[in-house]
């Protein structure tokens, strides 16, 4: 794990007691995070938000990075995303775990991000420990209709993934569900699925028929 000395700043920058993560204001961010503290922690892209939050084992900061393509038809492009978990400790950014993805080519997908309406970082089971869970998707040649999605769960310092590709033809929509899954506590397993039927009800996901069927009978891919 990567050690970065900061200011005592980072002590008083959002965190009060354990509690639902909050996102910290830009002022916050930007003297946090300078260009040096950015560097030294290998934050590669510019930060579209931070939360912050704490559990028994500490105090955290979650950034959240994404490239800039620029502007299409008002929309910006994003070609690659980052995410970094860093703990505070004595005085020092202590790097937990790291996400990075990207466009699979920018013929077959316009952008990527991080879809921060359904990103949650709450002790979702109650044990005193935070659940980071983070999701993030990609745009495919007809829009969001037929671009990908990612569910990832930090749960206990192990990912738990759920991969679903869009598609408005039948046979084309399959969801991949990591085995390890099921082995969540019945209450974490719920509290994804429903964040999964919301993400169904607004729109930005399109599952096979049937998928919570096939969730409840612990099939790992759903098609």
């Amino acid at each position: 794990m990567k050690r970065i000395i900061i200011t005592l700043f980072a002590l008083m920058a959002g965190i009060n007691g354990h509690s639902q993560a909050k996102v910290l204001l830009r002022p916050a961010v930007d003297k946090l995070f300078t260009g040096a503290v950015q560097q030294q922690l290998g934050l590669k892209y510019p930060i579209r938000l931070v939360y912050s939050f704490s559990d028994n084992n500490g105090n955290y900061y979650l950034p959240l990075c994404e490239s800039e393509e620029g502007l299409v038809d008002g929309d910006s492009l994003h070609y690659r995303i980052q995410a970094v978990n860093l703990k505070y400790e004595n005085g020092q950014f202590v790097k937990q775990w790291e996400l990075n993805d990207f466009v699979l080519n920018e013929q077959d997908e316009g952008s990527i991000w991080f879809y921060t309406k359904y990103v949650k970082i709450d002790d979702i089971d109650g044990d005193g420990l935070a659940d980071p869970m983070i999701i993030y998707g990609s745009t495919g040649m007809n829009g969001r209709s037929d671009g990908r999605l990612k569910i990832l769960l930090y749960y206990k310092g192990k990912k738990v993934a759920i991969r679903h590709q869009n598609s408005e033809f039948d046979g084309a929509r399959v969801t991949a569900v990591d085995k390890d899954f099921y082995e969540l506590p019945e209450k974490v397993q719920r509290f994804v699925k429903g964040v999964m039927k919301r993400m169904a009800d607004d729109g930005q996901a399109i599952y096979a028929s049937g998928w919570v069927m096939k969730m409840s009978k612990k099939m790992t891919t759903l098609q």
